[in-house]
């Protein structure tokens, strides 16, 4: 699973504790998701969609091996 939230974090001028606070979890759960070490909950992924105004499909996708 790739996704672009930190890339959207960053955008937003957003620390990752700021973040995180909004999203209810630790900074360190984010940190896992934002680097690919843990998949996010489809709780957590509606939560950061509707925060950047996003789908979730278009801050979470899968990756497709060729």
């Amino acid at each position: 699973m790739k996704n672009l939230l930190k890339i959207r974090r960053w955008e937003a001028g957003l620390k990752q504790y700021e973040l995180a606070f909004l999203l209810g979890c630790s900074a360190t759960y984010l940190s896992m998701v934002e680097n690919n070490r843990v998949e996010a909950t489809s709780d957590f992924k509606r939560k950061a969609a509707e925060i950047f105004g996003v789908k979730v499909d278009d801050l979470f996708h899968k990756e497709f091996a060729s």
